[in-house]
């Protein structure tokens, strides 16, 4: 509003000094020189009548331009009357001193001092006066006196009010305006306000109600495990095996809202690390693997030798986008391949993308299906959450993790045919690197032949791309008894052959002959770890499995299993440490009981608390105690307190406390580390991850008992 007066003021001044202010006129000249000097005259000399008012505060001595002229003016008078009397006091001293209001006078006072000139001017003397007759006296002729048109000035008055008039309404329409959008920014922050606080309303409920879930989740899951080691009939492992099942389907569906929650509250963050390609495959060949083969599904890793090995990007997020197609590709697939396909552009030296698909042969989708396929709790068919299960939100998961990977994410379908999901992300390489992977030792392994049996021919490509990087002379056949016909009319080094392909005796025998005389070399290719007589290729491979394979096959390494009893390996590994003592503050009795099964056979001493407070009483009274698992949840006093105070004693920083937690947020694991923590394990627990995450707190603390000063973190 102040900015409104103001504005108007400022427009409205000129005319309110024309209208109600008056100026004496003193003189005028023709240029800006003399008026100059003049003005300075006046303000000089001390006897000028002039320069006695010049210390009164409404007496302003200037000079300016006006009508073609410069005069000089004193101002302002509020009213004639008082401009009148100054004119009176100096009249006699400058004669052609006057009056004036505004720029109308002025021109008129111009005029004035113009008539005067003309009637000193003799201009009509030059009648001669002889001409004239003596009774006739020359008569100067009386010009008309100049007036000013004041119906113009009346015009231009109307003019500027009206353009005050348009001006001050769209000051009051822009205030207006503004005062109607700050109001509704107002009322959009307070609706967003609201919206975040019930969005993280939202997000503390699911996080405990995923705690509180995965508690029991955890004991049927780790029950499960255990009693799946005792010695069971065939029914009862199938009964067990089936409850561990639905139980970890359980935990995907927790796991995927607690995803969901993470992406609208905005605290999934994608991480830049190094990564091994080859190792990701791996784990998602142990997820997949077991599932496609009880549906006899063919799961094959086609890369490209353009995608390297060694990366730098978030290897968590994209092993969650990949696991969640492949799972959805098995389940909706009943029959034919999963095919993984990657392939590799070069941005830069250093920077790439790379392409993913995933391509099953399974029932396909429509267009109106595919059209809300990624909207949160959606899927293609309404009958699919009863007939296969899942929450609708995997997709939708996958979809926001690409796109913070630097992605987007497409499908491709048609029904009963297949469907292709397909995406790109931009990572970091190390070419240095890449030039020098999947070298042979020897020249002697380079330039081989072989031939590859196996019935599925998009497998087969693969593993022949995979030998002609080594330059190897392929031949592929989907058939015994073509691969009779090769062998006899070539000479072959090494055989591939799927364990799933059904051989005629002729060929065997002569496989048999040539193995028994050394000609060639024998490899399985599939999961069948029974077959001997030769190497195993397990599938799903890749470029690393093959380039190991031909090592293994000529002895420059020895062939190790990719993840078979990888369990019982490391449980094995804890015995390392029999005799250890381990402090477990654990509240509930099936988790406690749990844990002490999976540590069953180790030879470990366990120590029990069912509060943070026996917790702290227990490291007090137990100077032996190497490995802490502490819960977070516990009454009387949690997790975090009780490890705040166990810290308090220089003595207990080299103790190894590991959380217990069904709690996974970013935040919750942040918190877990500033208590002094050294790492987590995640209810329901991995056994896998349980043992291997055991294995180092025991390390660490046992060289740090060792080294005093050393470092101890587990990552």
């Amino acid at each position: 509003m102040m900015r409104l007066i103001f504005l108007l003021f400022f427009l409205s001044f000129p005319l309110f000094a024309l209208s109600n202010n008056f100026k004496v006129v003193i003189d005028s000249f023709s240029t800006k020189e003399d008026a100059r000097k003049a003005y300075l005259r006046y303000q000089n000399d001390p006897q000028s009548i002039i320069s006695q008012y010049k210390n009164e505060k409404e007496f302003i001595l200037h000079f300016r331009k006006s009508g073609g002229r410069y005069i000089i003016a004193a101002e302002p008078f509020s009213s004639r009357q008082d401009a009148e009397a100054v004119v009176q006091k100096i009249i006699s001293t400058y004669p052609n001193a006057s009056v004036s209001q505004g720029v109308a006078n002025d021109i008129e006072f111009l005029l004035m001092q113009h008539r005067n000139a003309l009637k000193q001017q003799s201009s009509f003397s030059e009648v001669p006066k002889s001409t004239l007759p003596p009774s006739v006296t020359p008569v100067t002729p009386v010009l008309p006196s100049p007036t000013v048109d004041s119906s113009k000035v009346s015009f231009s008055f109307w003019i500027i009010g009206i353009l005050i008039l348009l001006t001050t309404l769209y000051i009051f329409w822009r205030e207006q305006s503004y005062k109607k959008l700050t109001h509704r920014y107002n009322e959009l922050f307070d609706e967003k306000e609201s919206i975040q606080k019930a969005i993280q309303a939202k997000n503390d409920f699911i996080a405990m109600m995923s705690h509180e879930i995965r508690a029991p989740i955890n004991a049927v899951m780790g029950i499960s495990h255990l009693v799946l080691e005792s010695h069971l009939s065939v029914t009862q492992r199938s009964q067990i095996t089936k409850i561990k099942a639905s139980a970890s389907l359980l935990l995907n569906l927790i796991n995927d809202i607690l995803d969901h929650s993470k992406m609208e509250a905005g605290k999934v963050t994608i991480e830049q690390i190094p990564f091994d390609l080859n190792a990701l495959l791996d784990d998602i060949s142990n997820i997949i693997s077991h599932k496609a083969n009880e549906k006899k599904l063919e799961l094959i890793f086609d890369l490209d030798s353009t995608v390297p090995n060694k990366l730098i990007g978030d290897p968590l997020r994209l092993l969650q986008v990949l696991v969640n197609l492949l799972n959805n590709a098995v389940k909706f697939t009943e029959s034919g391949n999963i095919v993984l396909r990657a392939r590799g552009q070069h941005i830069s030296r250093l920077n790439l993308k790379i392409h993913f698909e995933v391509i099953d042969t399974g029932i396909g989708m429509n267009h109106e299906q595919i059209d809300r396929l990624f909207h949160s709790y959606a899927q293609a068919d309404e009958t699919i959450s009863r007939r296969y299960g899942g929450t609708g939100l995997g997709l939708s998961i996958c979809k926001n993790l690409v796109a913070l990977m630097g992605g987007t994410i497409q499908v491709q379908s048609k029904l009963n045919e297949g469907s292709t999901f397909s995406f790109d992300i931009k990572l970091h390489s190390d070419l240095d690197f890449e030039k020098r992977r999947y070298r042979l030792p020897t020249t002697e392994l380079m330039s081989k032949n072989a031939l590859i049996l196996d019935e599925n021919t998009h497998s087969a490509s693969v593993l022949q791309r995979g030998l002609e990087y080594f330059h190897y002379e392929v031949k592929p056949v989907v058939d015994s008894l073509d691969a009779i016909a090769l062998l006899q009319k070539y000479t072959f080094d090494i055989v591939f052959i799927d364990t799933k392909m059904s051989l005629c005796g002729e060929f065997k025998k002569e496989l048999q002959n040539r193995i028994k005389n050394d000609e060639l070399k024998l490899v399985w290719m599939g999961e069948d770890l029974k077959k001997r007589g030769g190497f195993i290729l397990t599938k799903p491979y890749n470029q690393l499995d093959i380039f190991n394979a031909i090592l293994s096959i000529y002895g420059y390494m020895d062939q190790n299993g990719k993840h078979h009893n990888n369990t019982k390996k490391l449980k094995e590994s804890l015995k390392k440490f029999a005799g250890e003592t381990l402090l477990l503050a654990e509240d509930n009795e099936i988790n406690r009981s749990i844990i002490s099964g999976l540590l069953a056979g180790t030879d470990i001493a366990i120590i029990t608390a069912k509060t943070g407070k026996e917790a702290v009483e227990a490291v007090q009274l137990n100077p032996a105690i190497s490995v802490i698992l502490m819960d977070i949840q516990m009454p009387i006093m949690d997790g975090f307190e009780a490890t705040l105070i166990i810290r308090q004693d220089p003595a207990k920083e080299i103790i190894p406390i590991i959380a217990v937690t069904g709690n996974s947020l970013e935040s919750d694991i942040q918190n877990i580390h500033n208590a002094g923590m050294n790492g987590h394990i995640t209810k329901p627990i991995d056994v896998n991850t349980f043992y291997t995450t055991l294995y180092y707190a025991f390390e660490k603390s046992l060289t740090h008992a060792k080294r005093p000063n050393s470092s101890l973190n587990i990552a």
